[in-house]
């Protein structure tokens, strides 16, 4: 877990500085007119650790509007880059019970229970990603809306409701 740290604030410090202005371009291209949640904001710009699944979701939502921008332009739709962003932001996602810190180790069921949403959010993110190729110019943003309520959900420490349409779980005692 140690070195899972020390990679994740490496990874934070060789962040873009810029990312915020990034997304801000990229919110545009997609057409979400709603601002980006002010904790988002502030976690974009600080190369914390604990912040690196804001930043992976900030990456995702980047990625969005460049293949939205790419299906207009040319007419092709290429999701690797897009794929790829979003299949790290999901292993985040699984680790997020311990990233936020906002659990006490003596509380295992509290654990289990976060972990199982965690699981629920990724099978969604998968599952909405496969539907991306039906319908760029719609799914893309709807997408992207997903990822901010993800970021702003985790810097609120929703940790076990970052989604709405993802229900909440009760781990089975054995």
């Amino acid at each position: 877990m140690l070195f899972t740290r020390i990679s994740a604030h490496a990874t934070a410090r060789s962040l873009d500085p810029q990312i915020s202005d990034q997304l801000e371009a990229a919110l545009t291209e997609l057409g979400i007119g709603e601002p980006l949640p002010e904790p988002v904001r502030r976690a974009s710009v600080q190369p914390l650790w604990r912040y690196r699944l804001v930043y992976r979701a900030a990456t995702v939502i980047i990625e969005c509007a460049a293949a939205r921008g790419e299906h207009a332009e040319n007419g092709t739709l290429d999701l690797a880059s897009l794929a790829r962003a979003s299949r790290l932001a999901c292993d985040d996602i699984r680790r997020v019970h311990w990233m936020r810190g906002t659990i006490p180790f003596d509380r295992r069921h509290r654990v289990n229970a976060v972990r199982a949403h965690a699981g629920r959010v990724v099978n969604r993110i998968q599952w909405a990603e496969r539907s991306l190729g039906a319908d760029p110019a719609a799914n893309l943003p709807a997408h992207a809306r997903r990822w901010i309520t993800i970021a702003g959900r985790y810097m609120e420490c929703r940790i076990g409701a970052l989604l709405d349409d993802v229900e909440w779980s009760v781990p089975r005692r054995g």
